[in-house]
């Protein structure tokens, strides 16, 4: 085999493995003691309570990944740093290219948020 097909064919496996894979989430922010419960809103002006923006994710998913499984990924990954709840902030398709083969891959971006207790909050 040559090559140039050698390559072609590891391109080809690479970027279907990625296009058939899991939903990941990519965080950067602060993390606190791991949460049970995720708050889901898809405003902030719905967020009736005080809080602090602790951090943003980005969840993504290729081809057969379903929104709702990029979504739950999103909650595991809340939970695990400590939010207690979760803004969606924007859905995207991003066009993903690997030599002559394309495709896309869905993303879901969200804020991280954690409410300030009672104790926290400053006085009248």
């Amino acid at each position: 085999m040559t090559r140039c097909k050698f390559l072609k064919i590891r391109t080809f496996i690479t970027l279907a493995i990625f296009i058939i894979g899991c939903a990941s989430v990519k965080y950067v922010g602060k993390s606190y003691n791991p949460t049970t419960n995720i708050d889901i809103y898809y405003s902030e002006k719905d967020i009736e309570r005080e809080y602090e923006v602790i951090g943003h994710a980005v969840g993504r998913g290729g081809l057969f990944v379903t929104d709702d499984q990029i979504h739950k990924k999103l909650i595991e990954e809340a939970k695990q740093q400590g939010a207690d709840a979760i803004v969606i902030t924007g859905v995207d398709v991003e066009h993903v290219s690997s030599g002559d083969v394309s495709s896309e891959e869905k993303q879901i971006e969200a804020t991280f948020i954690k409410y300030k207790s009672e104790t926290e909050k400053a006085p009248d």
